[in-house]
């Protein structure tokens, strides 16, 4: 009775274990592996024409190419900065703290950080210095902010600098205006109540000057006419060039430029038109010519730079257009002042959109190497470290000659931790691009093969299997160095 309880014992205890890993792990790998060889339904057996598909179609080979870039750049990223902090953090007083703070993006999924990250590379429609609109991306609310366009303060001063008698007060005064008539036609109609309509004009004259500034009021208040704040400034600038001499135009296009450069190429470009249409100017150097007028009136504008070249039908008269410029426009200015830094789309610009993704990869995976490389680095004896600076080692070459050889098994292990999550990244493609705009990885692009439109069982069978085949021997390695490290202690 005992020799049986001795023998049955491991089974009961292992049996049910290992048929769940069997049921939950080996089974699925080996169906998968047997419908990678049918067709999309599993029925017909196609042979090999899955696995063609998976190593020849444009999607995946974008994929493999981009699974390489997560390889090198996110291994890289996540291990050398992991182990640079836990060497930095060694060294302080508050080392508990501060990796507390680097290991706490561990704490949440991939798919909540996909989302926070989202937030951060996130791009508003850029607007225009007459129509602001403010970045609610973190990155781009920084970028903008380092160099932002120009406000209509600027253009005020620009054309006061000319001589042009255009004060803040009286464009500040027009805004005032017509929103007050327009919040008192909304009283009338009942939109608002008295109550309501007092408290925008408490505040009205504030929210002028803001503008003026380059900032619009915020979007939870309720003003009736911010729309034609830009005309209602507009109107009040013109409304002051009026006043002076005629053939005061030079000076209007001192201050904004693009007001003439817009007027010369209106009228360049119908004159081009009319020389094509007559055969003076051939179709092509006619073509050629309107690509160029633009930058070609800009610079007679600022510089009196003229063009070069056959074909150009009014350069004569162009200072004549300058000349008699009487107003400015709201393209013009918003062109002149727009000399900013310009938001980046991180997300579907191609070429950094990949990098963006995995910086939200290593933001999450540079923790975990800290503390593992953290641990190792506090197994180094002491007397080892003190002994080389004793010889005469600085500290670099003490970190590279004596502790890195040191960990190099534990980096080997975390090396080869972070090629597996490189290798099988999914969650972040997914939330944040869904594989669009060149981010495709294999992953992601089995989920869509398996459970997008086309239901592609095969397709995503076989590159399930490729998976698993870039994974399986990685993880073998790290198990037989883990084991290695393990027998050294």
């Amino acid at each position: 009775m005992k020799a049986q309880e001795s023998k049955w014992g491991p089974a009961v205890f292992l049996g049910p274990a290992v048929f769940l890993l069997f049921l939950l792990m080996v089974y699925p790998a080996l169906e998968t592996v047997r419908l990678s060889f049918f067709d999309r339904f599993g029925e017909n057996f196609v042979g090999l024409d899955n696995y063609e598909y998976a190593v020849s179609s444009s999607r995946m080979q974008e994929a493999f190419r981009n699974n390489l870039l997560w390889l090198f750049v996110f291994t890289i990223g996540t291990v050398g900065l992991g182990l640079l902090i836990a060497a930095l953090a060694d060294r302080v007083r508050y080392e508990t703290l501060a990796k507390s703070i680097i290991f706490m993006p561990m704490a949440i999924s991939f798919v909540g950080a996909g989302v926070i990250w989202k937030f951060v590379y996130d791009l508003r429609p850029t607007g225009e210095p007459l129509q602001p609109r403010e970045q609610i991306g973190l990155l781009n609310a920084i970028l903008v902010s380092a160099d932002p366009d120009g406000t209509l303060g600027d253009g005020i001063r620009l054309l006061n600098e000319e001589g042009i008698p255009i004060d803040a007060p009286a464009v500040r005064q027009a805004i005032i205006d017509v929103e007050t008539a327009a919040i008192e036609t909304a009283v009338t109609d009942e939109e608002l109540s008295r109550s309501e309509a007092d408290e925008l004009l408490e505040i009205l004259p504030d929210r002028a000057d803001g503008y003026l500034n380059g900032s619009l009021p915020p979007n939870d208040e309720d003003w009736q006419a911010l729309g034609q704040w830009p005309r209602a400034s507009l109107g009040a600038i013109n409304a002051a060039i009026a006043t002076m001499p005629e053939g005061s135009g030079r000076a209007v296009c001192n201050a904004i430029p693009h007001v003439c450069m817009s007027e010369i190429e209106r009228f360049e470009s119908n004159a081009i038109d009319e020389a094509v249409d007559a055969g003076t100017v051939s179709a092509e150097r006619g073509d050629e010519l309107q690509d160029q007028v633009r930058a070609v009136a800009l610079a007679y504008v600022q510089n009196g730079t003229r063009p070069e070249g056959e074909g150009w039908q009014t350069v004569d008269h162009w200072d004549q257009i300058i000349t008699d410029v009487n107003q400015v426009t709201i393209r013009g200015i918003n062109t002149t002042l727009d000399t900013g830094i310009q938001p980046i789309d991180w997300i579907r610009t191609r070429g950094i959109n990949n990098f963006a993704l995995i910086i939200v990869g290593v933001w999450i995976w540079t923790g975990f190497c800290m503390v593992v490389l953290s641990a190792a680095l506090k197994g180094i004896p002491g007397e080892l470290i003190e002994a080389a600076r004793v010889d005469g080692a600085h500290e670099v070459q003490v970190f590279f000659r004596i502790i890195i050889p040191i960990l190099m098994p534990t980096i080997t292990v975390v090396m080869t931790t972070m090629v597996i999550n490189a290798l099988k990244v999914f969650d972040i493609v997914y939330v944040m691009t869904a594989g669009n705009f060149g981010t495709e990885v294999i992953a992601n692009r089995m989920y869509f093969e398996m459970y997008g439109g086309n239901r592609e069982f095969g397709h995503a069978s076989a590159i399930a299997v490729i998976l698993m085949l870039s994974i399986v021997p990685i993880m073998v390695f790290n198990i037989v160095q883990f084991r290695r490290q393990e027998a050294r202690r």
